[in-house]
């Protein structure tokens, strides 16, 4: 359904017609419209145009007996649309688009659909495709760590950047078609970034003025967060009322687990900038990472196993301070959405 051509590429040395001509491999000869976009023209059908497109329906009503005509068929004008991207967009209506990998080499070719769908307001193929970029970048935390899961290889080494989009590619398509239940986790991804790569990993595109000091602001909270639930629940934490070690008699078995809290609190702030995990400034990860420290075996952390019922106790505060995390995201860089689990 999808070529492999840049959609964004707008090059006269890609197509140097010197008439208007049928676009190669989408065009019906029982049409009875023609849609011109710059030197190439598609025919297609008045009728499905104006069942999905409030939009293209008004102007094909419009439409006067003094208007263009190739084969026969009125012409539709549309400037601004590369026929590359028409293309994509018919496709879309005509094929559906439940059949497109949502990966990072197809992300060009989702987000020209995308901005055309909301220009000219076929709204059903819009959803469909704001819902499929949800699983990447999501509004609830289970699906999160879900996705988190899926940039892990089998070596345990994080490699979003492999797998899906830029974020900053992420976050300009939301503001053109207004998804902003894309965002909060667009700007908590670029955020873990270091800032120099913020820079230097998108280019050509960057962020708005605006959305740049939206992201300092989030990462500043996010960075904060992790401050106090280390100052609060790590540092200093004694065990449990129950610990199964505060009845013994020798003082080191008794500091136990406080022990263990101790040498967790060393390893999340030894790692605040990545040099352990790979995961550069990531307050939700190395909170999980905090409990996960216990319950995972590990020869080079023999020391981070408290008992079973301070771990538990443990694993409660994690939890609820994830979600804590989680529900803040969209307060922290700026951001209004409806609905945010």
């Amino acid at each position: 359904m999808f070529p492999t051509y840049d959609v964004n590429d707008f090059s006269t040395n890609q197509h140097v017609p010197i008439q208007p001509t049928r676009y190669p491999g989408l065009s019906f000869d029982d049409g009875n419209l023609a849609i011109l976009t710059g030197h190439y023209y598609f025919l297609v059908h008045q009728g499905l145009l104006s069942r999905h497109s409030p939009i293209l329906g008004s102007s094909i009503a419009a439409l006067s007996a003094s208007c263009s005509f190739l084969e026969g068929r009125p012409v539709l004008r549309l400037e601004d649309v590369s026929a590359d991207q028409m293309h994509l967009f018919l496709c879309a209506l005509y094929d559906g688009v439940s059949n497109i990998p949502y990966t990072k080499s197809t992300f060009d070719q989702i987000a020209a659909i995308l901005r055309l769908t909301t220009r000219y307001e076929v709204a059903h193929i819009r959803q469909d495709l704001v819902d499929g970029l949800l699983a990447d970048w999501p509004d609830n935390l289970q699906d999160w760590d879900a996705r988190e899961a899926r940039a892990t290889d089998s070596h345990s080494v994080y490699r979003p950047r492999e797998i899906f989009p830029h974020p900053i590619l992420v976050i300009n398509l939301c503001y053109d078609i207004s998804a902003p239940q894309l965002l909060p986790s667009a700007f908590y991804d670029l955020s873990r970034s270091v800032l120099s790569d913020v820079v230097r990993d998108a280019m050509p595109e960057c962020l708005s003025e605006d959305a740049l000091m939206d992201l300092l602001r989030g990462r500043e909270h996010a960075s904060r967060f992790l401050s106090t639930f280390i100052a609060n629940h790590l540092e200093g934490r004694t065990p449990a009322a129950n610990c199964i070690h505060q009845n013994q008699s020798l003082e080191s078995r008794k500091r136990t687990c406080q022990t263990a809290f101790e040498a967790i609190t060393f390893d999340i702030l030894r790692d605040a900038n990545g040099v352990v995990c790979q995961r550069s400034s990531d307050p939700l990860f190395a909170i999980m990472d905090s409990e996960m420290m216990q319950t995972t075996y590990d020869s080079h952390r023999p020391h981070f196993r408290p008992c079973e019922i301070c771990r538990s106790e443990f694993s409660v505060i994690v939890a609820g301070a994830r979600a804590d995390f989680w529900r803040r995201l969209p307060e922290w860089f700026g951001i209004e959405v409806p609905s945010w689990s």
